[in-house]
């Protein structure tokens, strides 16, 4: 076998493994052991969670006295009211990710929560996107395209 062929076999295999791996992990189901529970769609959607099981919730912040999240699994829009100290102080429009246990079908007493400004994730992709062309920058000073060969080549110190 020729070394070309050998890479396309090489990447077959990969393409394949990862196709047959992301196939078994749609396969899995929500376990507590493994740290993952159900949300929002086996909640509402499903009905598959009874009450007094742990859930893990996110969703943006509709109401704060009490504190209510909207969501939308598979589209749907799903409201839960969340009690607890760690969502006491909490504001309008503020993104918020809930683990507890389920209180009745739309109410989740809260164990834990992360909070999530609006403006954070605005801060993550600027952040992201000026170390990005950065990075970028570096690269084109150190390296240039070789037209004949279609490859990167190291530009000389004189440059």
């Amino acid at each position: 076998m020729t070394p070309r062929g050998r890479r396309l076999l090489a990447v077959a295999l990969l393409v394949g493994l990862l196709a047959g791996l992301s196939v078994w992990h749609g396969t899995l189901v929500p376990h507590a052991t493994d740290g993952r529970y159900p949300g929002p769609e086996a909640i509402v959607i499903n009905e598959d969670v009874p009450t007094g099981d742990a859930v893990t919730v996110w969703g943006t912040v509709v109401a704060a006295d009490p504190v209510v999240i909207e969501t939308e699994p598979r589209g749907q829009s799903v409201r839960f009211t969340l009690t607890g100290e760690p969502v006491a102080d909490v504001s309008v429009d503020t993104t918020v990710g809930v683990h507890g246990t389920l209180a009745s079908p739309n109410n989740v007493a809260v164990d834990h929560a992360l909070l999530q400004e609006s403006w954070e994730l605005q801060y993550l992709y600027g952040i992201s996107a000026i170390a990005g062309l950065w990075v970028l920058g570096r690269f084109l000073r150190g390296w240039y395209l070789d037209g004949s060969t279609l490859s990167f080549q190291p530009r000389s110190q004189d440059d």
